[in-house]
C-alpha cells in the first residue's frame, strides 16, 4: 500500500496533474479491492490530499496490527507422546501421482456379470437345468438363495427356476453356473455330462 502510495504520487507530480477528481478517480481505480479501498468509498474523499492523509493513517494502523499480531504468544506445544496428524490436503498432496495419458480403449466383454442373456450354458447336460436341480442328489447339494420378490436384472419376463424369481433365465444365472462347475469339478455330475 505504501509504495503503491508513493508510485502514484511520483506520477501525479511526473505527469503534472492538476485535476482534482480525476485523481481520486484513478488513485480508487489502481487501489486493490480490500478494506482500505471500501474506506475510501464510504469517506468520499475528494482531493489526493485527502486521500494521502486517510493513506497514511491506514498505513499506522496495518503496522501497528501486525505487530501485535507477532507479539501473540504462541499457543502451548502438544504433549510429544502425541503424533501431529497430516492435514488431508497434504497428505493427498504427497500421494498423488500424475496419470499417464493412454488412448481409449474399449471394454472386452466380460464372461460375467450382466449381457450375458445370450450366453450358452457352461456344460451341456443330458437334462435340462430346471430338471437337473429337482434331482434329489443334486438339489440338497446346492445352496439355493433365499426367494425374493425383487427382480435381479432388467429382463422382466425371465424366469430363473433356481432363484425363483424374474430377472433372468435359468440358463444364464451365475449363481447356479458357480455351483454346477464346482459339482462338475468335484466329479458328482459326471453322470449328467453330455460327451463332447
Amino acid at each position: 500500500m505504501n509504495e503503491f502510495l508513493h508510485r502514484f504520487g511520483a506520477q501525479v507530480v511526473r505527469l503534472n496533474l492538476t485535476e482534482k477528481k480525476m485523481m481520486v478517480h484513478a488513485f480508487r481505480k489502481g487501489v486493490v479491492l480490500g478494506p482500505f479501498s471500501e474506506s475510501l468509498i464510504r469517506n468520499h474523499l475528494k482531493t489526493f490530499a485527502e486521500i494521502r492523509r486517510h493513506a497514511v493513517a491506514h498505513i499506522a494502523a496495518e503496522e501497528e496490527f501486525s505487530e501485535k499480531r507477532t507479539c501473540v504468544v504462541p499457543a502451548r506445544p502438544r504433549a510429544t507422546g502425541h503424533p501431529q496428524t497430516q492435514r488431508v490436503h497434504e497428505a493427498t498432496k504427497e500421494m498423488k501421482t500424475p496419470m499417464k495419458q493412454q488412448p481409449y480403449q474399449p471394454r472386452k466383454p466380460n464372461a460375467r456379470g450382466r449381457g450375458r442373456d445370450n450366453a450358452s450354458p457352461r456344460h451341456n447336460f443330458v437334462l435340462e437345468l430346471k430338471d437337473l436341480i429337482a434331482i434329489p442328489n443334486i438339489s440338497e447339494r446346492l445352496k439355493v438363495p433365499p426367494k425374493t420378490d425383487k427382480r435381479l436384472r432388467p429382463n422382466k419376463n425371465a424366469w430363473c427356476e433356481f432363484h425363483q424369481a424374474f430377472g433372468h433365465p435359468i440358463r444364464n444365472c451365475l449363481a447356479l453356473g458357480h455351483q454346477l462347475d464346482e459339482l462338475v469339478k468335484n466329479g458328482l455330475l459326471r453322470d449328467y455330462l453330455q460327451e463332447k
